[in-house]
């Protein structure tokens, strides 16, 4: 979209609200006049045209894609081992007797409580077998880090890209005006936002495809995050880098998958995005000061017009002199320099100070011209009142 360029229907528009051609309308009467006010008056305007513009490095996202089969898999198929625990329990809770729990018991006679004629032995406790599987394995803690890294770098990333500051786009106009017409005193605000609803990246049709691929990602992650696997496997010591390569890590393909984009998560030291805010010199001309003015005086007199018992203005006053301003420079630098194109910028600088110098030594050789005549007009007011004692 191209905010610069004003379309027919609102240029008619315009032309219809002043009711005069941009040309007659600098010689109507009530228009000098009240230009005349609001150039003399406190006028602060701000002005801001700012654009989103996104890079997405796919290479982070790709090599994610390429392992996430391969991760999934893992997660789903984990490598389980046999997990033996001992532990000395009271008789009535023992759940497996094995010869470990005997030998365990002759050497522990204080666990047993009576040794009856016929060799049966009474304990009161005995060493107990349990036996079950884990997940407890090196690889799967591998796999259960790497996921978390992966949510980490995934999340941070879909952040930035989709939680854009929209309230920063687009283009915004603020105009506060406060003018003296001498039998009023007149304040003016306005207050105008153009968001432009493309800005949001679930619009935009441009690397949508990208977009479309991280938001899955994202999802893809954070399920994996919430399985079974990664709440039981988190519980155990994470692993660190680098990476162990275990026979399975080295020779099982899904392993070496993720061993890969282990180490590209870990040596990847970009963004992995670019949001560049592209923002419009806020740089306010004098065409673009005429319009705001004009937008002014028609509000204005679009009230007088629909007021009943309001005083006539009365315009046969004397003009205002209007003060320069850092603005006004600025817009009289502008107009200089886009009038001058085909003068190099070292020339038109050379030229400026040049004839700056020569404007203020002029005004300087007048203000002592004015000083003289002020110290020679009070020296001779000093010697007639002199004269006028002796006398």
């Amino acid at each position: 979209m191209v905010y610069d360029d004003y379309s027919d229907d609102v240029l008619n528009a315009y032309s219809k609200m002043t009711g005069k051609s941009k040309e007659n309308i600098k010689d109507d009467p009530y228009y000098k006049y009240f230009y005349n006010l609001l150039e003399t008056g406190r006028n602060y305007v701000k002005y801001s045209y700012v654009r989103l513009v996104k890079d997405i490095d796919e290479t982070w996202v790709s090599a994610i894609e390429d392992a996430y089969p391969s991760l999934q898999y893992l997660v789903f198929h984990p490598r389980k081992f046999i997990e033996e625990q001992k532990e000395v329990v009271n008789v009535a809770l023992a759940r497996n007797i094995s010869t470990d729990s005997v030998r365990h018991l002759l050497t522990h006679s204080n666990y047993i409580d009576d040794y009856r004629k016929d060799g049966t032995v009474i304990p009161n406790k005995i060493l107990n077998t349990f036996k079950e599987e884990s997940l407890n394995t090196y690889e799967n803690r591998f796999i259960c880090t790497l996921i978390l890294e992966i949510q980490r770098f995934v999340n941070k990333r879909f952040d930035a890209i989709f939680e854009a500051r929209k309230d920063e786009l687009g283009i915004n106009l603020e105009v506060a005006s406060t003018v003296d017409n001498y039998t009023e005193s007149i304040e003016y605000q306005l207050n105008i936002k153009i968001r432009d609803k493309q800005t949001d990246v679930e619009c935009e049709t441009e690397n949508a495809d990208v977009y479309a691929r991280i938001i899955q990602l994202h999802r893809d992650i954070n399920m994996l995050v919430n399985t079974e696997f990664v709440n039981v496997v988190k519980r155990f010591p994470a692993a660190r880098h680098p990476i162990v390569k275990t026979n399975a890590i080295a020779k099982n393909k899904d392993y070496k998958k993720c061993y890969e984009l282990w180490n590209f998560i870990y040596s990847y030291n970009q963004v992995g995005y670019k949001i560049d805010l592209l923002q419009q010199k806020p740089h306010i001309s004098r065409e673009f000061e005429q319009d705001i003015y004009d937008t002014f005086i028609w509000n204005y007199a679009m009230l007088h017009k629909h007021t009943e018992n309001i005083d006539v203005l009365d315009m046969n006053r004397e003009t205002r002199k209007k003060e320069m301003n850092m603005r006004d420079i600025q817009q009289l630098l502008e107009e200089i320099v886009a009038g001058t194109e085909g003068v190099s910028d070292t020339n038109l600088r050379s030229i400026i100070s040049k004839e700056l110098r020569k404007i203020q030594e002029r005004r300087k050789q007048e203000k002592n011209a004015a000083e003289r005549v002020l110290r020679e007009q009070r020296r001779k007011e000093k010697l007639g009142r002199r004269k006028k004692r002796k006398a």
